[in-house]
């Protein structure tokens, strides 16, 4: 039994394919990497709520949202809990309407996503796209739900 349990802020982020099969990543501004689009979930906001949400305001467009691919857990530098859920999207839309928070974006195909992603947003556009994982990834493989 684990005698300390994770207090955790959780975060939804969306592998948004479009009709070419090609996922959204966008550039953060902060640090320059690559994510995935998403953001934390406020107090009492029902998940597919909150992930269309913030997909809405990081880029302007709207989405269908399909089953969770991947979760992950960790704590982070600051020694804070985080929780991360990964869901699977379509959109029709190609235009894309950055917030502040991001400096550009593009549509990728899934391998050249993964080259560019962290490792546990790597590991949800492979469950997504049945792409094998890189050696890196798969050392750090998160839970599919």
């Amino acid at each position: 039994m684990t005698n300390e349990l994770l207090h955790a802020t959780v975060s939804v982020r969306g592998v948004i394919i479009d009709p070419r099969g090609r996922n959204l990543v966008l550039q953060c501004a902060t640090n320059g990497q690559w994510e995935l689009p998403g953001g934390r979930l406020a107090v009492e906001e029902p998940v597919r709520q909150g992930l269309r949400r913030e997909i809405s305001e990081e880029t302007g467009i709207s989405v269908e949202i399909h089953t969770p691919v991947a979760t992950n857990a960790w704590v982070n530098d600051d020694e804070e809990g985080r929780f991360a859920a990964h869901y699977k999207c379509y959109t029709s839309e190609r235009n894309v309407s950055l917030s502040d928070e991001h400096v550009d974006w593009a549509w990728m195909l899934p391998d050249e996503a993964q080259r560019v992603l962290n490792d546990p947003q790597t590991a949800a556009v492979q469950a997504v796209s049945n792409l094998p994982l890189t050696t890196q990834a798969a050392d750090r493989s998160v839970s599919q739900d």
